[in-house]
């Protein structure tokens, strides 16, 4: 019996490691697409950083996750993770 449970595991490990590599996949596309909007805002003359938009984008996140079941704060946490990577990503140059 312990046999099935370890490869039920294992198949489960194998199942998240494929979501992960989905995961930073859609990271990497929003990485890039933050990108361009930050090459757009240096070209307008605009600050990378708008506090108003990162309001939305946490308030949206914590949407999200409640909608799935997970506690909003995760939501928020993992929204400003993604802000902070989006912004390093933005300023340099």
């Amino acid at each position: 019996m312990a046999w099935c449970t370890d490869m039920e595991k294992e198949k489960l490990r194998n199942e998240i490691a494929l979501i992960d590599q989905e995961v930073i996949g859609l990271v990497s596309r929003r990485t890039s697409l933050a990108e361009r909007i930050g090459r757009m805002k240096m070209s307008e003359g605009l600050p990378i950083k708008d506090p108003a938009v990162e309001a939305k984008v946490i308030a949206r996140y914590r949407s999200y996750a409640e909608m799935e079941g997970l506690d909003p704060e995760d939501g928020e946490r993992l929204a400003k993770l993604l802000i902070e990577i989006a912004i390093k990503k933005e300023t340099q140059r």
